[in-house]
């Protein structure tokens, strides 16, 4: 009897659920449409047309870069649920898809976004660079062209020192938990030091100005460059990041 009052009672809160309460569980079953406004605030709001009024729900999404914030329908929610309608970004069904690849792929990549974005400056540092070995008896080697500091080489100097760390660390994808991203930091923040001892770079605020001199930026664009690198030698599809950087306002 219990049972049958307990299925009873889940069916009847089915039955009950307003048109909102729906939505709101139909938003859980995809991580990627996620509202900032989880209360989604309903409000009767004319037609474009100017004839009658349709009640709309207030939108600010988490990825605004993917998908727009606004007054959207009922119809429009679902839509992004599917991954397509006037919520995602685009003006095409093709130019949506490649906003909604590269939500996904942004979700499950802690740098993805961050890649996208850094990827025009990934030429200043040099990760073909390898230091030859010059090997000694025993165990002992040195370099056998090691790198010279003159007034004029900086930027090489600063590009192949972090050359070095990026190849090192694109074998394994760097997460914000992981133990690879409390190395990758450790090492980045011991070149920074040794180079700012030798006078070579500077420190400075790590977005602004973006240039190889300065030792917060680069140490930062190493990191994107590493699983930038691990995707490629993993043949991990990225999203048009050309595309979606030129039209994502």
């Amino acid at each position: 009897m219990l049972k049958n009052m307990k299925i009873l009672e889940k069916i009847m809160k089915k039955i009950v659920l307003t048109e909102r309460e729906k939505l709101l569980e139909a938003l859980k079953t995809n991580p990627l449409c996620s509202p900032l406004n989880s209360d989604l605030r309903e409000n009767e709001l004319n037609n474009e047309d100017g004839q009658g009024m349709t009640k709309r729900i207030w939108l600010n999404p988490n990825n605004q870069k993917c998908f727009n914030f606004g007054w959207f329908t009922y119809q429009d929610f679902y839509d992004w649920i599917e991954g397509h309608g006037r919520i995602v970004k685009g003006n095409t069904p093709e130019e949506k898809q490649k906003f909604w690849e590269a939500a996904k792929f942004v979700a499950e990549h802690d740098y993805g976004w961050a890649i996208g974005y850094y990827k025009k400056y990934f030429d200043l540092i040099d990760d073909s660079y390898y230091p030859e070995r010059k090997k000694e008896w025993g165990m002992n080697s040195r370099a056998a062209k090691p790198l010279k500091i003159t007034k004029t080489n900086h930027e090489e100097i600063i590009s192949k020192v972090f050359g070095d760390i990026c190849r090192w660390y694109s074998d394994t994808e760097l997460t914000y938990s992981s133990h690879l991203q409390t190395k990758i930091d450790s090492e980045l923040m011991g070149a920074k030091q040794t180079l700012f001892i030798l006078g070579v770079g500077y420190y400075g605020a790590s977005n602004t100005p973006e240039e190889i001199l300065n030792l917060s930026w680069i140490a930062d664009i190493c990191k994107y460059k590493s699983v930038y690198r691990y995707f490629e030698k993993n043949n991990i599809k990225m999203p048009d990041w050309d595309f979606v950087y030129k039209n994502k306002y």
